[in-house]
């Protein structure tokens, strides 16, 4: 256990040094399929983040209904990968699709690192509900571009067609959190 917490926190430096075009980040990813089944740890990982976030939206106001939360926080982890495995084989970029969805996995603990972030300034009063809304409304943004990023960066697409190949997962997170809520489950936290 030790050691995959190790490698968990090697790999979130990383994909930091990845998101801010350091030349040095392939060095801190174990990019094997044992290393694929073990980026899926993040989802643990970001459980205190995630923890966070939720007190911050009660002190907010807003309820979370666990039993409801779980199966959409499960889902955003699995539909990444089966999102990721249709783009890199529509863009014929199957060699990096273990390397993609490793690189996402840790990288998406600084999306949810974010939103703690926002919503403990909110509970601190340090930042009001329109300054909240705002930073959520950039981090959309930001959410995008750390996307498109990792597919550039992991994928060895040309520019736009990695930002095309980022999309097909949004999308389909977007697609489910829209069924999700069709079908009566509240919105997971949007990390990944």
């Amino acid at each position: 256990m030790i050691r995959l917490i190790a490698e968990g926190l090697v790999a979130i430096n990383a994909s930091r040094r990845m998101l801010t075009f350091r030349s040095d980040w392939r060095q801190g990813f174990n990019i094997s399929i044992p290393g694929l089944w073990r980026s899926f740890f993040a989802a643990v990982m970001v459980l205190p983040l995630i923890a966070l976030i939720i007190l911050g939206r009660s002190h907010a106001g807003f309820e979370t209904d666990f039993g409801r939360f779980i199966p959409g926080y499960v889902l955003s982890w699995l539909i990444f990968p089966l999102a990721a495995a249709l783009a890199c084989r529509v863009t014929g970029a199957r060699a990096g699709f273990v390397p993609w969805v490793i690189v996402h996995n840790w990288a998406v603990v600084w999306l949810y690192g974010l939103q703690a972030l926002l919503w403990m300034l909110f509970t601190a009063q340090l930042i009001n509900r329109d300054i909240l809304a705002l930073a959520f409304q950039l981090y959309m943004y930001l959410r995008i571009l750390v996307h498109w990023r990792i597919a550039y960066a992991t994928l060895g697409l040309p520019t736009i067609t990695s930002a095309l190949a980022a999309a097909v997962p949004i999308i389909a997170g977007e697609i489910l959190v829209v069924a999700l809520y069709t079908l009566g489950v509240p919105e997971p936290a949007s990390g990944g």
